[in-house]
């Protein structure tokens, strides 16, 4: 396919999409838009006694419903319309000097609400659904929100400016909710003690901003009504009015007990541990770990990696995740802009021990030594805020290793961890700006052999109505492993209008720059520029509504190196009337330079290459959904893959859940390492397999079982060599006979399996038993690196967790 003839298709695209939008139009949408709500808005919020007689069941009949705060008229902003709701929702607010309560009345024909249990957290689910966040600086800093899906499960989380939602914190929270002859009902009471909050004397304002999903519509209302696309949002909240909310002091002790079996070494072990969290004032939190066990965390994706770049793992272990947020360091901390890059990566505690240097001549660790993961003795944390300042403290320690090689017992000390924050923000004070802030971050990985320490300054500037918006920050690593280096990232947003917004990520990174040790970053030596924008059009009648995100990305080593672009890219999802949807994209990428995957032997150069894909997905409010796509791209050094996936849901019942997804990828070309400068094209076959239950007795007990597999034979094809004295660019890679050293087939096969009950006895206060097996095997020589050996044919883990924790305390 010749470049023109592609260039040509990607503009027939264009230009069909463009006509389709054209010959839309909005009668059916005569409807004025809700007027906007800002933080102009002040609200005095109904004070009521602190022994108020309110029975959490989800139902609004306690009589101090009647005398509560109320407000509504919510609309549409999934998709960006704007226009009213469809259904009334009527939000009701009152507070003690304990906490706030807030019900919710929502209005819905009863055949249309669908009600789904899930684990906690759980946003992936299309449900009914009601969301409320709160501002708890009162000045759009950070916040927290707290989720009711009908059926009474629980999702809660933080947010930082302008609408960095995650998920890193599990509050004592309380609520409930119930189906009405109107349609459903939710009722939440969040103790003060559970959010950080700037010391006040007197009256306090605190942000609230409320989200309804709508399942059956596929739409998502909210109050205020602030676009998806609006820069400003968590600081335009209206403003609820407290008077004399200075929450008293709070504590929380959490002890556990675990036990282990693993049944690779046929052994028991038994644990016992405590959590401690201490809030003396509302601005001041300190949390602690004791010889903490975390078997019973979440297993991770399967991911079989033969690149240079390391797959990032988000922290599943709840003490690293709660009070996360003061360390996230700009947006590209959660990934959401740009390339992640992240100072603090709480995963590398308790991760793989530094491989000892001191081993008997002769001998090796085995791939089970290799990969397992060291000890916690214990981890401390402290987060506050004073003025306009906030802070953070993380300490944690590590135990020493031991190693049996040869017989002999070879120990291998523990790793340090210590990361400090410091954060300065506002609203601008009338400056211009609708939030500006400054900060600072440090980071020391202490060893015996070697220590690492990164710095970084940090910045944010939102204009007054958002059209602007800057971010970024400044780096400096040294170690005694990787030296002293330099790095400086910049996200720039412009958004114009609604619907419309573009994007610039700047990014420079020395080659010796090294945050890995405590953070994450993907690469060094390169500098890149990367300009994206998003178009989501609305108000149509022949379809819902299109979004078009097209991007430009330019990347050099600095040694001149183009070692990444893409131009155009064009990305376009269609939701219908019937709410499935239809994705495609087209991508070309010129001929480039690879730094990476030759692990230090070389710099290589790749073919110019088109990708292509298509899918087409079903409404997931339906009790039985699917997916199936398809993909076409061309390979680094020639040859076609081909890839087709598919995946099921089917809602049983309201609590039974079965899903299986899968992809098989043909691969006419895969190129791989072979050590040295020898390389093998392969012609590959892959397979990805998932499949999962879930069941829940109620919202508060769950069982679900797990399996995903993933399977590659590969047979070798094609062979080449990079000279060695090849000029520095132009470096083509020279097919050759097959490679003497390397015989050219491998296959591999990685599957994990994990079957976990949940009890939540209480808030906070949990049962967990949990299995879980992973079980890898690989045929054939592949130099690749340590992790593929012939040891990793045994299996890496197969055990039994059973853990509980009890929450005592205020």
């Amino acid at each position: 396919m010749s470049l023109p003839f592609r260039v040509s298709l990607a503009g027939m695209l264009a230009l069909t999409v463009a006509q389709a939008v054209n010959a839309q139009n909005a009668d059916s949408q005569a409807n004025e838009p809700v007027a906007r709500v800002g933080q102009e808005l002040r609200i005095s919020l109904t004070r009521a006694p602190d022994n108020v007689d309110i029975d959490l069941d989800g139902r609004l009949n306690d009589a101090v419903w009647n005398t509560a705060t109320s407000y509504g008229g919510m609309g549409t902003v999934e998709p960006e319309t704007l226009l009213p709701s469809p259904y009334d929702t009527q939000i009701k607010t009152f507070y003690t000097d304990d906490g706030i309560y807030i019900g919710v009345e929502m209005e819905q024909p009863s055949e249309t609400l669908i009600r789904r249990i899930t684990g906690r957290d759980n946003r992936n689910v299309n449900r009914d659904r009601i969301s409320i966040t709160l501002d708890s600086s009162g000045e759009g800093q950070y916040g927290y929100w707290v989720s009711l899906a009908l059926g009474d499960n629980q999702l809660d989380g933080t947010i930082l400016p302008e609408r960095q939602y995650n998920s890193q914190w599990d509050g004592a929270w309380f609520g409930a909710t119930a189906e009405t002859e109107n349609g459903w009902s939710a009722e939440f009471y969040v103790p003060w003690g559970q959010l950080a909050m700037p010391s006040r004397e007197g009256a306090r304002q605190i942000g609230f901003y409320a989200e309804r999903v709508i399942a059956h519509l596929n739409q998502n209302s909210s109050w205020p009504t602030i676009a998806k696309s609006d820069p400003i949002f968590l600081s335009n909240f209206p403003l609820l009015e407290l008077e004399g909310v200075n929450p008293q002091q709070q504590w929380s002790l959490f002890p556990s007990v675990a036990s282990t079996y693993d049944e690779v070494d046929s052994s028991w072990k038994h644990r016992a541990g405590a959590d401690v969290f201490w809030r003396p004032s509302s601005n001041f939190q300190l949390t602690a770990t004791l010889n903490p066990d975390f078997g019973s965390a979440e297993a991770d994706d399967v991911d079989v990696n033969l690149t240079a770049n390391e797959t990032f793992f988000p922290d599943k272990r709840l003490f690293f995740q709660e009070g996360q947020e003061i360390f996230n360091v700009t947006s590209r901390a959660n990934g959401s802009s740009g390339k992640r890059f992240t100072i603090l990566n709480t995963r590398r505690i308790g991760g793989r021990p530094r491989q000892p240097d001191d081993l008997p001549p002769g001998t090796g660790l085995s791939q089970r030594q290799r990969t397992v993961n060291a000890d916690l003795l214990g981890a401390v944390k402290a987060t506050g805020q004073a003025g306009s300042f906030r802070y953070g403290v993380l300490a944690a320690s590590e135990d020493d290793t031991n190693f049996d090689v040869a017989g002999q017992t070879v120990e291998q000390t523990g790793r340090d961890f210590t990361a400090f924050r410091m954060l300065y923000e506002d609203n601008g004070n009338n400056t211009g700006a609708a939030y500006r802030s400054l900060g600072y971050i440090g980071t020391l990985v202490g060893h015996e052999e070697s220590d690492a320490e990164v710095h970084a300054v940090d910045y944010r500037y939102l204009t007054q109505g958002g059209i602007w918006s800057f971010d970024g920050a400044v780096v400096n690593s040294d170690s005694g492993d990787h030296g002293e280096g330099y790095g400086a990232y910049t996200d720039i947003v412009y958004t114009p209008r609604q619907g419309f917004t573009h994007t610039l990520n700047l990014t420079y990174l020395d080659d010796t720059i090294d945050v890995n040790d405590f953070g994450y970053q993907e690469r060094n030596n390169v500098w890149e520029a990367w300009y994206r924008f998003s178009w989501v059009k609305t108000g149509l009648t022949r379809v819902r509504d299109i979004r078009v995100s097209p991007f430009l990305r330019y990347e050099e080593n600095l040694d001149g190196d183009r070692t990444n672009n893409a131009i155009p890219v064009v990305s376009t999802t269609v939701t219908l009337n019937n709410l499935d949807k239809v994705d495609f994209s087209f991508m070309y990428f010129p001929k480039r330079y690879d730094d990476r995957n030759s692990f230090g032997n070389g710099t290589f150069a790749t073919r110019e290459r088109v990708n292509s894909n298509i899918s087409y997905s079903t409404n997931t409010a339906l009790q039985f959904s699917w997916k199936v796509g398809v993909g076409r791209s061309e390979e680094l050094a020639g040859g076609n893959s081909e890839k087709y996936d598919a995946s099921f849901n089917w809602r049983a019942m309201d609590n039974l859940n079965f899903s299986v997804e899968g992809t098989y990828q043909d691969r006419d070309g895969w190129l791989l390492h072979q050590g040295d400068q020898r390389f093998t094209a392969f012609k590959t076959s892959q397979w990805e397999t998932g499949l999962r239950m879930e069941y829940y007795l109620t919202a508060k007990q769950q069982f679900s079982a797990g399996m995903q597999w993933v399977g590659i034979k590969a047979l070798g094809d094609r062979y080449f060599t990079l000279p060695a004295d090849a000029p520095t660019r132009n470096r083509d890679l020279i097919e050759v006979p097959q490679h003497a050293s390397t015989p050219g087939d491998f296959s591999i096969s990685q599957m994990n399996f994990q079957m976990r009950y949940r009890w939540e006895i209480a808030p906070l206060s949990d049962l967990f038993i949990v299995y879980t097996r992973n079980a890898n095997r690989r045929e054939g020589v592949y130099d690749f690196s340590d992790q593929f050996d012939d040891a990793w044919q045994n299996p890496l883990l197969s055990q039994l967790v059973i853990k509980l924790r009890y929450r005592l305390g205020t």
